[in-house]
């Protein structure tokens, strides 16, 4: 009912209007289906009824493709080092926001593409299958697909929709937000991001917002590491879920349509989350969420022997992922209350150096020394995360 309302109050020529500035896209016959344990392929759930009681994971994808001209760097690569699972409980009491780091070692699965050709399976950096799939199939389709492929493969769990995110959309739409309020730590130089910042309380526009989130290196950022990049990003995050929430964007009509607005304008998204009262809907089924039901955390991950610059997942990670599969909180696992997982894997995958991607494609290059960790960042909530200077 709470979608209907809100589709009528806006009036068909608002809904149209908007509608028609949704950018979908459908890799669906791309992606290869999940199977239960009876062999049988598992149809995910489609959210377009948010008050279904039905649990969802999503998938958020944060490309840095400059195609829509936010960064004009005369970099022509397209990469997505952000991958986040989001896991929205069946009830809509709890988000839980799981970043998966860029430089973590997996198997890659086979990856249909647009272009007809099938790309064969092989071990490698998380974020290759990506810009694989870009290069083999030249689309965002083939991309997405290989990314949804490498997900349910290597976290077991269905995925239900994707969001991609491309630099254009993000700055659209912190600045339809009006900005962001976070603290800066420390004075930050980043040459590279045409970032500067001074440190304490401020307000980020849309463009100083995604420097913070895209900056590696430059002062005031820890150690260059993606694993360092991934705590800011889960800062500003936790601001913005701060600014919707405590602004109760959620229950107020216009400021909804503001936000529905510039996602629907900004953002590439499945099919099944690209309706607008479907959007409205979920949006409006989380409205009782505090910044204390809204966690982020971090897989955790240790030092990938043959290479120092990469890393692999420890054991805790299965805790998490059977946690979102059984609808369950991931903090209240065991190893993952304080984001510390129970004991350390050693280096998984193959015996040998890293299997090379297939004839032709190159692994994107890594431009920093990570430093590496036991474990992943310790979960915490929004609330925890957005504390002010």
């Amino acid at each position: 009912m709470g979608a209907l309302a809100f589709a009528l109050a806006f009036g068909g020529a608002v809904y149209a209007q908007l509608q028609s500035e949704v950018e979908v896209i459908d890799p669906g016959a791309l992606i290869v289906q999940p199977t239960g344990d009876d062999g049988e392929t598992v149809t995910p759930a489609p959210p377009a009824d948010p008050n279904a009681g039905t649990a969802l994971n999503l998938l958020i994808i944060g490309s840095d493709s400059r195609a829509d001209g936010a960064v004009a760097d005369g970099t022509d690569s397209v990469l997505a080092d952000t991958h986040i699972i989001a896991h929205i409980s069946a009830d809509r009491s709890r988000v839980e926001l799981v970043s998966i780091p860029r430089d973590i070692m997996v198997q890659i699965p086979d990856c249909p593409t647009t272009s007809g050709e099938t790309i064969r399976g092989w071990y490698g950096q998380y974020n290759a299958a990506y810009a694989t799939g870009w290069r083999v199939g030249g689309d965002k389709e083939s991309a997405v697909a290989c990314d949804i492929n490498l997900a349910q493969s290597a976290t077991g769990l269905t995925i239900d929709g994707f969001v991609l995110v491309e630099m254009g959309g993000f700055v659209e739409m912190v600045d339809a937000l009006g900005g962001v309020d976070i603290c800066i730590p420390q004075d930050i130089a980043a040459p590279k991001a045409n970032l500067y910042l001074d440190a304490g309380q401020q307000i980020l526009t849309g463009e100083q917002a995604l420097g913070y989130a895209r900056a590696r290196t430059g002062a005031g950022l820890g150690d260059g590491s993606d694993t360092s990049r991934i705590e800011r990003q889960q800062r500003l995050m936790s601001a913005l879920v701060d600014e919707v929430l405590s602004r109760n964007i959620l229950t107020d009509g216009p400021a909804l349509y503001g936000m529905v607005n510039a996602a629907l304008g900004s953002l590439t998204m499945s099919s099944n989350l690209s309706s607008l009262t479907g959007m409205a809907g979920l949006a409006l089924s989380l409205r009782s969420l505090s910044a204390d039901d809204v966690v982020f955390l971090t897989t955790p991950y240790a030092a990938y022997a043959p290479d120092p610059n990469r890393l692999v997942w420890t054991s805790g990670v299965d805790d998490i992922w059977e946690a979102m599969a059984d609808d369950e909180p991931i903090l209240g696992t065991e190893g993952t209350a304080s984001g510390t997982p129970g004991g350390v894997d050693p280096p998984n995958g193959p015996d040998s150096e890293t299997d090379a991607p297939p004839s032709g494609i190159d692994e994107p290059e890594d431009a920093a020394t990570q430093t590496p960790s036991d474990a992943g960042t310790g979960g915490a909530s929004a609330e925890e995360l957005t504390g002010a200077c």
